[in-house]
């Protein structure tokens, strides 16, 4: 919080989330604490932080500022997937989250022609079943039974990924090819799962309209990333999105491969021990939005770590840049008290020209198990040497490997590729 005027956004946001609404109030009685007591960067620090928990309890008179409900205009109704536990309900005004949409997208000039004035995207979603706003799961709902009010064509797709049947994947192709799409919102290791299965099917998933790619809801993995862009083509505008379900668009992808967060419409913290961590070193996402009339949120702690980078990026933006690290739940614990990010195995793995599908789970004794899917490009010399890296980066935890058919995913419908039940059981 160098700047000045950032600095007076939050204390502003501060004292419209403790006149306006019951539970931020109560937060900062709490701890002995008036909006008056935030003068200055380092009184942002003696705020508790806040986080799911205390919205799923008070959600939606406790966290709903004054003069608001449900019903009122523009207010949009959201609930997560469930990736950390239970499912979390929230609302948003639909004008904040369009802002915060455009601030993210324009680090990205391949996706500046998606949102000419007075255009309105054509999109469909190809997510996890959890992370959409009607039945998608069974495959049997029409078509029109799964267009959002916002035209958004949600896609069908099974909750376990990879028992999706053939029909249903082909039900999937045949209404992207009838919808004809210009933007594909969609969870990258499940495009990749439909990506497969296209090129089994000798279809091709095109769209008369210049198709732009969102990707979001779970790590996007080099794996996953390879086998969207062969398959799609370089001409593909592919962008990953940072974003929470709660909160919108934190940042985004610009065309040169960073990640950028969106620091104009959100104060970011990155927290370690309570305490802002150094460029270069790995923190939890502490989020305060700015000027959000409906459910302001202040030191938000969302669960999930990045490392702040030092430097302006080539792209021209000036918002800053992060390396995703990804959520504390997932992170594997090594017995020598270091630990290990799922964008840290991600690096590791690498593109894996010979793998489909990974998934590295840390069980309670500390001991990991490596688990992927090969293809028709598996080599014996490269898996030898991802084994390497892996033992040795996980060392002095076990590891062990397995070549299967066949990897199941998460209670919320969504693949994570790096689980550890230490982390989750610690939470």
């Amino acid at each position: 919080m160098s700047e000045p005027s950032t600095f007076e956004a939050v204390r502003e946001e501060i004292a419209y989330a403790y006149d306006n609404t019951v539970f931020f109030r109560k937060h900062m009685e709490a701890s002995g604490l008036l909006p008056a007591d935030i003068r200055e960067p380092a009184d942002f620090l003696r705020l508790p932080p806040t986080s799911k928990p205390h919205y799923r309890r008070n959600f939606p008179a406790g966290v709903l500022a004054k003069g608001y409900t449900l019903n009122s205009p523009h207010v949009m109704r959201f609930q997560s997937s469930g990736t950390s536990g239970e499912r979390l309900n929230s609302a948003i005004l639909s004008y904040d989250l369009a802002r915060r949409q455009a601030s993210a997208l324009g680090v990205n000039r391949r996706f500046d022609e998606l949102w000419r004035p007075g255009s309105r995207p054509r999109i469909c979603r190809f997510a996890p079943p959890n992370c959409s706003d009607v039945e998608c799961a069974t495959g049997f709902s029409t078509m029109e039974d799964r267009i959002l009010a916002d035209g958004t064509l949600v896609l069908t797709v099974a909750h376990d990924l990879l028992a999706t049947p053939e029909w249903q994947i082909v039900k999937a192709l045949d209404e992207i090819e009838l919808y004809e799409p210009d933007l594909l919102v969609v969870d990258p290791t499940h495009f990749a799962f439909l990506t497969r299965w296209a090129r089994r099917l000798k279809r091709t998933i095109t769209s008369p309209r210049r198709l732009h790619m969102v990707c979001g809801y779970t790590l996007m993995t080099r794996v996953a990333r390879r086998q969207i862009e062969e398959f799609m083509g370089p001409d593909l505008p592919v962008g990953d999105m940072i974003g929470m379900s709660e909160l919108g668009y934190l940042g985004f992808e610009c065309h040169h491969g960073n990640r950028h967060v969106n620091d104009r419409d959100f104060h970011m913290e990155f927290i370690r021990d309570g305490l802002p961590v150094a460029y270069g070193e790995t923190g939890e996402l502490y989020v305060t939005t700015v000027d959000d009339g409906l459910v302001p949120r202040i030191r938000y702690a969302t669960g999930d770590h990045f490392t702040p980078l030092e430097g302006r990026c080539p792209c021209g933006s000036d918002l800053p840049l992060v390396r995703i690290e990804g959520r504390a739940t997932h992170m594997i614990r090594l017995t020598d008290g270091r630990t290990v990010t799922p964008g840290a195995v991600d690096a590791l793995v690498g593109e894996a020209p010979g793998i489909d599908l990974y998934k590295l789970e840390q069980d309670r004794t500390g001991a990991c198990t490596f688990r992927y899917i090969p293809n028709a490009a598996a080599d014996r010399s490269q898996s030898s040497a991802l084994e390497h890296r892996l033992t040795e980066a996980l060392a002095p935890n076990p590891v062990r490997f397995e070549a299967v058919d066949y990897i199941a995913g998460e209670r919320s419908g969504k693949f994570q590729p790096v689980v550890s039940q230490i982390s989750a059981e610690g939470a």
